[in-house]
């Protein structure tokens, strides 16, 4: 085992980790702090432990990181980084019996689970009072608002004209002209093109998420056609986009009582729309659109672009109205516009030119939806799409009926349950909520949400506190996007004309924000290093006139997400050879000026699919309910129809980077931890799919072991072994059969957890 299986052993350690530079990670966590955490401690802890009331109960303030650090008279009560070892998170947890707090009543599971991932990612926050007089200065909106005009990303789009380099062969193409001016300025060179199968498997990966299916490459522009026409390419970028829109099938509490998740039955028909409109190439300011207010667009019954919707109604909140409409206005500005807006929800906008009256000109927006009860998701509008097999419905009638009578025999009892729950509800929303949101012969529904019958007109929350209110304010776009503020209709919620001013190519940030979200994706960097921060405290672009470029010639060819992907991939910039070179490592050891490719290494969501892909198991169907991921035979479906659990994050998801499904997510982090070579050596799925794969090759008595060696490795790598390769696994080999043990799905094994298998280029 030791000759052959190192890989298994430290095949995550010979990567290099890319972690946050630490202007993004403090904008990340200050963006995150205003936006989640900041509206909860004013609500639940200031009035005891802030200076502005005057209050240091416990000697403890709240108000200012150096409060949590020092603590108070029990010590130090938040560890960054320690959940577990804070006593802030054990007094909100209601551990203990002498230390409970706040001390009248218990917070929600999803605050504390909100103020649990805060205390993860290290408890950032202001570092002095985060009261008014302290803030002044640095909240001054005529100061931000004067700094906006000059800054870079509040400034119209410009069609740019891409620079000669002087090298003829990367003047062909208009990305490469403005790279390599760049390049020759920061006196780089760049890198030879990559042979051709290392560029196939590239482009497999990068445009379909999975290993190479069709022979060698012989035409590169051929086979990126065929790549982007498969299904299989809105399979792997829907994944970009569900990062951003926050998408789980559940919320992110449990039913009181029976402790179970509480499911979104249909949220995965939101995840299905995604995946069609990536792979019909809808136009994206249609998919703004829709995604914004497919109710008000008029769309015939059962039409399937009802369950666009789910980009507000699959929230992370189903009870709180003021936390809901929060997270929808933080995961459509971020999401769409890159503007940390949700950071006004409190105060002024200490950073970016986002007054409070601003915010809640928004909340009247979202607010003035109403949301349908998961429990009552026969009130959700039947989609068409979904003709579930005739056995497999007669199966679910049955099932249902069971759950049912259990309903009607729990009301007639009237008893309560949990939090004063009625029996009967607790057993719709989680038995039957479950039954729906697995079973194939179930119905397809839209989570939609709904006009209320009459708009509200917001009233700002003092301080962030609902039951604190001053100004009205009108339901409108934000002033830094549109200084004239024109009120938004008084008919309905305003929605439409929103997404009308987001999906305007007058925008300076929308076109600019997804160009920037597709180039990361692709390339391995991002133009701009904060993809959801374009705002004052964001980073700047590396190459501004190629970011322009790039959001010019996306909107004018009809903002098609397939023509920014072939614009992109067909460059020189793209295609390049990875390989580091030494002397220009020296000058730009990040790869910041893109002297070559970047290196990168799979997702967990390309792992799991390339070892169903590679083992002959993998499932084509497109569409359908939500299934878990790791059982050792069962689920052979892409990783994008896998079941996303808020509160139960998958602990495999977990330990490959998998990111939080709580708030909008910009990018995905590459860290290395011992439990991804643990997954390696034992996981059930992997192991039985290393057999499959030996099985697969029909590997027979009269091979030779040198054939079946090439035949593993002309599966996984699509090469014969080298000489070296040859001898190590001869020797494995000959030490399985002295212990009459099957060596090759051992082998498949080692090969299918490899550096090589598990790393582009």
């Amino acid at each position: 085992m030791k000759v052959l299986f190192p890989s298994l052993l430290v095949f995550f350690a010979m990567a290099a980790p890319l972690v946050a530079a630490p202007k993004e990670a403090e904008t990340r966590g200050t963006a995150f702090f205003e936006s989640k955490i900041r509206p909860l401690l004013v609500q639940h802890c200031y009035k005891c432990h802030s200076e502005a009331e005057g209050e240091r109960k416990g000697g403890l303030l709240l108000d200012r990181q150096s409060g949590w650090l020092d603590g108070g008279d029990s010590g130090q009560v938040i560890v960054p980084g320690d959940v577990a070892g804070s006593l802030f998170i054990q007094a909100i947890r209601y551990a203990d019996e002498d230390m409970q707090m706040p001390p009248k009543y218990q917070l929600d599971a999803g605050v504390v689970a909100l103020l649990e991932q805060w205390v993860k990612m290290g408890a950032p926050g202001p570092k002095q009072d985060m009261g008014e007089t302290a803030f002044s200065k640095l909240g001054d909106q005529d100061v931000l608002f004067e700094k906006a005009r000059a800054h870079w990303a509040f400034q119209p789009v410009k069609a740019v004209e891409p620079p000669a380099s002087g090298d003829a062969a990367w003047d062909a193409q208009p990305v490469d002209r403005f790279v390599r001016a760049k390049l020759k300025e920061k006196g780089l060179e760049p890198s030879p093109p990559a042979d051709a199968a290392v560029l196939q498997r590239r482009l497999a990966y990068d445009l379909t998420g999975l290993p190479p299916q069709a022979d060698a490459m012989t035409d590169t522009a051929v086979e990126i056609e065929r790549l982007m026409k498969s299904p299989h390419f809105g399979e792997h970028f829907a994944r970009l986009w569900l990062d951003v829109a926050r998408y789980a099938d559940t919320a992110n509490v449990t039913v009181p009582a029976v402790r179970m998740e509480t499911y979104y039955p249909f949220a995965f028909t939101f995840r299905d729309y995604v995946i069609e409109s990536f792979n019909k190439d809808k136009p994206y300011d249609v998919f703004i659109k829709e995604q914004l207010a497919a109710d008000l667009l008029g769309f015939k019954e059962r039409a399937p672009e009802q369950a666009a919707l789910g980009f507000i109604a699959v929230t992370p909140f189903t009870a709180a109205p003021h936390d809901f409409v929060d997270d929808v206005i933080d995961t459509t500005t971020r999401g769409l516009l890159g503007l940390t807006v949700a950071c006004a929800r409190c105060h002024d906008h200490k950073f970016e030119p986002v007054p409070t009256a601003d915010y809640y000109s928004l909340y009247g927006v979202f607010g003035s939806i109403d949301r349908v009860p998961h429990a009552n998701f026969e009130e959700f509008p039947l989609i068409d799409g979904y003709e579930p097999a005739p056995d497999s419905r007669a199966d679910y009638v049955k099932k249902q009926e069971v759950i049912q009578a259990k309903v009607n025999a729990a009301r007639k009892t009237g008893k309560l349950v949990g939090a004063r729950q009625p029996q009967w509800k607790v057993i719709q929303s989680s038995e039957m909520c479950e039954l729906v949101t697995f079973h194939e012969g179930a119905e397809a529904r839209a989570i939609v949400v709904k006009e209320k019958s009459k708009p509200i007109t917001p009233r700002i929350f003092l301080r962030g506190e609902a039951d604190t209110r001053g100004d009205s304010v009108p339901r409108r776009f934000l002033k830094l996007l549109d200084p004239a503020q024109e009120a938004f209709p008084a008919a309905n919620s305003g929605r439409l004309a929103l997404a009308e001013k987001i999906a305007s190519k007058e925008n300076p940030l929308t076109a600019r924000v997804l160009v920037n979200r597709v180039w990361g994706f692709l390339i391995g960097s991002h133009l701009v290093d904060t993809p959801s921060d374009f705002g004052l405290q964001g980073a700047a672009p590396t190459h501004p006139e190629l970011l322009d470029w790039l959001a010019t010639d996306f909107m004018a060819h009809g903002w098609s997400l397939k023509h920014l992907v072939r614009t992109i991939v067909t460059s020189r910039t793209y295609q390049q050879s990875s390989r580091v070179r030494e002397e220009m490592a020296a000058k730009d050891p990040t790869n910041q000026w893109l002297w070559r490719a970047h290196a990168k290494r799979l997702s967990i969501e390309q792992i799991r699919d390339t070892l169903l892909a590679l083992s002959g198991t993998l499932d084509p169907r497109l569409k359908g309910h939500p299934k878990p991921m790791w059982d050792a035979e069962g689920n052979t479906r892409r990783s994008i129809y896998g079941l996303i659990n808020r509160i139960n994050t998958d602990p495999t998801l977990r330990a490959f980077d998998f990111p939080s499904t709580s708030a909008t997510a910009d990018r995905r982090s590459e860290n290395i931890v011992p439990q991804q070579s643990l997954f390696a050596l034992n996981s059930p799925f992997l192991i039985a799919k290393a057999r499959a794969l030996a099985a697969s090759l029909q590997l027979s008595a009269g091979m030779s072991r040198p054939d079946i060696v090439n035949a593993l490795f002309q599966r996984v790598h699509r090469r014969d072994a080298t000489e070296k390769e040859q001898e190590r696994v001869a020797v494995f080999v000959s030490l399985m059969q002295k212990r009459q043990q099957d060596p090759w799905p051992l082998v498949a094994q080692s090969l299918l957890t490899s550096n090589e298998m598990l790393h582009l280029d």
